[in-house]
């Protein structure tokens, strides 16, 4: 659904923010499936849908459509849920005995 509604400001707050973790975590769950990550539960565990928004969204792209700040939460995700499986398979090395 192609919206004309604007991203002008951070923090992202409001039905932006909502949007955004929704699709976030949509996102997320895709990747999360077809990767089928060695430790799962903890790359799980890893997993800040808002701590993501927060951190990829920063004030040099504003202003931003809502739907292109979408597209990029989706096309950027897959490179962020591999540092959170490698982090997660290194801890579970870690405490193998």
């Amino acid at each position: 659904m192609e919206t004309h509604a604007v991203i002008a400001s951070l923090p992202v707050t409001g039905t932006d923010r909502t949007m955004l973790i929704d699709a976030a975590n949509a996102a997320f769950e895709r990747i999360i499936e077809r990767m089928e990550p060695a430790n799962e539960e903890l790359t799980r565990s890893y997993w800040d849908a808002e701590g993501y928004i927060d951190n990829e969204i920063t004030s040099d792209m504003l202003p931003l459509s809502r739907d292109y700040a979408a597209y990029l939460v989706d096309a950027f995700l897959l490179q962020h849920v591999v540092q959170l499986a490698v982090a997660a398979d290194n801890e579970a090395a870690e405490s193998r005995p």
